[in-house]
């Protein structure tokens, strides 16, 4: 072999560097990852993502709190018509036990601080048919219904005779519960408010712990709806 080729082969063998054993040497061009800064802008990213799905979900939760409960109410006021129209029998009563209307009962109720709080409501048969819940006297349909997760009913309203809604907690009301009947043959309303004259249409207004308002309305003809705030 010539012995400038061979040298030139020995040289280009010098320039490969040698393996160490069980390791393999990676460029430093290939070597990558975070820095500090970037670290905390991913961490920052992903709270302030985190912190905006949390605050959605609460919200959304108590949103549905509410109106949930008020399509519940709307649907037990919607019951009461359909036992009243269907000749629905009361099984409690010692009279007539199919001439009988339905309804429900809201009562303002004051807490141990002297402060009015509605976090129920009656479902009851009419038996002696004077479109209002008398206790001892009409009949309970099923137990009292409590409202859930701090939904309360906040207010309750009617009109005067003059048209104008009036509610339950105005100043100078004297309104101290509603009552929202059905009697058959009729399907329309019949409301009567304790400690005022009052006529349709009826509104009963929920409120979620967050403040998130919900009506139930129902109108002379016994037209029922439900919607968000305060129509």
């Amino acid at each position: 072999m010539n012995y400038f080729f061979k040298l030139k082969i020995e040289n280009w063998k010098l320039k490969i560097p040698a393996k160490q054993a069980g390791f393999t040497h990676t460029p430093k061009s290939l070597v990558s990852g975070f820095t500090l800064t970037e670290l905390i802008v991913v961490i920052t990213i992903a709270t302030i993502i985190t912190t905006a799905l949390v605050f959605q979900q609460a919200k959304w939760n108590d949103n549905l709190a509410v109106s949930t409960q008020a399509y519940d109410l709307a649907l037990m006021i919607r019951q009461a018509q359909i036992y009243s129209l269907g000749v629905k029998e009361d099984t409690s009563s010692s009279g007539d036990k199919f001439n009988v209307g339905y309804g429900i009962s809201i009562r303002k109720v004051n807490d141990a601080d002297g402060n009015s709080a509605i976090d129920k409501f009656i479902f009851f048969a009419d038996a002696d048919g004077d479109k209002i819940y008398e206790v001892g006297v009409d009949h309970e349909v099923g137990p009292e219904i409590f409202l859930k997760r701090g939904v309360i009913i906040d207010d309750f309203c009617a009109n005067d005779s003059g048209g104008v809604k009036k509610c339950a907690f105005d100043t100078g009301e004297s309104m101290s519960a509603i009552h929202i009947s059905f009697l058959r043959p009729e399907s329309t309303a019949n409301v009567i408010v304790e400690g005022s004259v009052k006529v349709p249409p009826a509104i009963i207004l929920l409120k979620s712990p967050k403040g998130k308002v919900y009506f139930v309305k129902v109108e002379k003809n016994g037209q029922i709806s439900t919607g968000e705030g305060e129509p």
